[in-house]
């Protein structure tokens, strides 16, 4: 049987492609979103990257205080100019007039061009495009170095386009055409390889739809570009809405990131990244907080830069968002509003419940309390229990054995009185019924099997007694002796014979010395005097 493995191949290879694919995309939006968050960060640290562009701007105007020479000075004013360019446009149309003054104080025809196409850059980017072209017409091109024809022609083009982006009907067009004009003699001189060609011939590409043409010069250049630089801002920027041409909006927004990025530490306050981003993530529905910002950014960037123009195009955006993100925010409180009532009945519903089982923890507790409290006074009435019955059974023992053995003894002691008796021996019959060695024996033998039996009960008893007494009262028995007087009257009062009418009858004493006994104890002890000889029923027997 043969078998057709070509079906299952080729969904082997879809499901491949279909991950490959799924990889791609998750890996581009970490990137975004990366990216996105570096921004935040930069705005974040805003100031410190302007105070840096103000230090050098503050060092070169000291420079220019030191100086007297026109040449140095020219130059100081026109490197301040290119400091100002993109970050405050009324300083920069100042320098670009005091360059001019210089020029042409000093009749320096190229100075004058100098500074003629700086100032007609200024006015282009202030949106005077009438001035600007007005100024430019002033310069005879047949004079111009070869930098200066490239920036005459760029500027001639910059300032039609951008006339023809803002004029009405006709207008438009016709701008738009001469701006293309000029863009072709900027084509036409610029040197290849050069930051200028790579702009100019990527936006004349991208306007044929020559995408890849643009893509591939675009790329080509961008490693040669320094980061953090306004050229690199300008070329990621263009890279930017190339992508967005090739409708790869992931990347569209990327690029422009990182130009707003670049913006941001260059101090670039004459931007536009940074309001595109705005716009792009407003459209494509992302995160209006973000976007609000932005756009906010790009308006206080506007303003610092003080080109009117600028604030024009910002402002035409930004009560879009604005609008947005307001009516985001009041839907984002009506349902926290709702969430909060919702978190509250719940809120409310838990410590109910959290009440009740804490109530019935509590009664669950005082059950297990009085089941503990059952079990111990169980436990402590069977150990009590187990004591008597081992009392009992040791002294029953003891008395059974003391009973025969005091019959036979009495035994013997009258067989032997009757024998003196019978032999008329009257003199030791007398002497032995007068002793009363016999009684002492005895009682010595009772209280040597009393002290036996009850340390066999209570084998700690004198140790547990003499630590419930100060250490210099403490009684310790003789070597020859088990228990003293003193230790026989507390072990009576441990098994439970509390009299001392009893206990002297027990011990053949006066009741006025067991009660002295009993005195002299209490107020030796370590406890509190009438608890003394409740600890002492206390003392444990095994």
């Amino acid at each position: 049987m043969k078998i057709d493995l070509l079906p299952v191949v080729k969904s082997i290879t879809i499901i491949f492609i279909l991950f490959i694919v799924c990889a791609l995309s998750v890996n581009a939006k970490n990137r975004l979103d990366s990216l996105l968050t570096e921004l935040d960060k930069t705005i974040e640290q805003e100031e410190y990257y302007t105070s840096l562009k103000e230090e050098r701007i503050k060092g070169l105007k000291q420079d220019l205080l030191k100086t007297s020479d026109t040449d140095a000075r020219f130059h100081l004013y026109k490197e301040i100019f290119n400091e100002y360019e993109a970050f405050i446009c009324d300083s920069a149309y100042q320098y670009s007039l005091l360059c001019l003054s210089l020029a042409e104080q000093q009749k320096n025809i190229y100075w004058i061009n100098e500074s003629k196409l700086q100032i007609s850059s200024t006015l282009t980017i202030s949106g005077m495009y009438p001035e600007a072209v007005e100024l430019l017409s002033s310069i005879d091109k047949a004079v111009l170095g070869e930098e200066q024809i490239i920036d005459y022609y760029t500027n001639y083009y910059h300032a039609y386009n951008e006339w023809g982006e803002y004029a009405e009907y006709s207008y438009a067009a016709k701008y738009k055409q001469k701006g293309k004009a000029y863009q072709d003699s900027v084509l036409a001189l610029v040197k290849p390889n050069s930051f200028e060609y790579v702009m100019e011939y990527a936006w004349r590409y991208m306007e044929q739809e020559e995408y890849d043409k643009a893509k591939k010069l675009l790329f080509a250049y961008l490693p040669k570009v320094k980061q953090d630089t306004r050229q690199y801002a300008m070329i990621t920027s263009v890279i930017g809405i190339l992508q967005w041409y090739l409708d790869d909006i992931e990347k569209h927004q990327e690029y422009l990131a990182i130009s707003a990025i670049s913006d941001i530490k260059a101090a670039v306050k004459e931007n536009t990244s940074l309001r595109s981003l705005a716009n792009v993530i407003f459209q494509v529905g992302g995160e209006l907080e973000r976007a609000n910002n932005y756009i906010k950014k790009s308006l206080s960037d506007a303003n610092f830069y003080n080109a009117r123009l600028r604030s024009i195009q910002i402002s035409k955006l930004y009560p879009l968002i604005e609008n947005a993100y307001q009516l985001e925010r009041e839907q984002q409180q009506k349902r926290l509003h709702m969430l909060l009532i919702v978190i509250s009945i719940l809120s409310v519903l838990l410590i109910l419940t959290i009440i009740y089982i804490i109530s019935q923890f509590k009664k669950l507790a005082e059950a297990r309390k009085q089941t503990l409290i059952a079990n111990e006074k169980l436990k402590n009435n069977n150990i009590a229990l187990a004591e008597a019955n081992h009392i009992k059974e040791e002294y029953l023992g003891r008395f059974l054995s003391l009973c025969s053995l005091y019959i036979e003894k009495m035994e013997k002691h009258h067989r032997a009185l009757n024998k003196k008796a019978k032999e008329g021996n009257l003199d030791e019959l007398y002497k032995a019924l007068k002793s009363n060695q016999f009684i002492e024996d005895e009682l010595n033998d009772f209280y040597h099997n009393f002290d036996s039996a009850f340390l066999n009960i209570f084998p700690n008893f004198v140790n547990q007694f003499n630590a419930l007494l100060i250490e210099e009262e403490r009684v310790i028995p003789k070597q020859d002796e088990k228990l003293t007087t003193e230790l026989r009257i507390f072990a009576l009062i441990r098994l439970g014979i509390t009299d001392s009418q009893k206990i002297a009858e027990f011990l053949r004493y006066s009741i006025t010395t067991i009660y002295n006994y009993r005195s002299k104890y209490r107020n030796k002890s370590v406890v509190p005097r009438d608890e003394f000889e409740n600890e002492v029923m206390n003392i444990t027997s095994y």
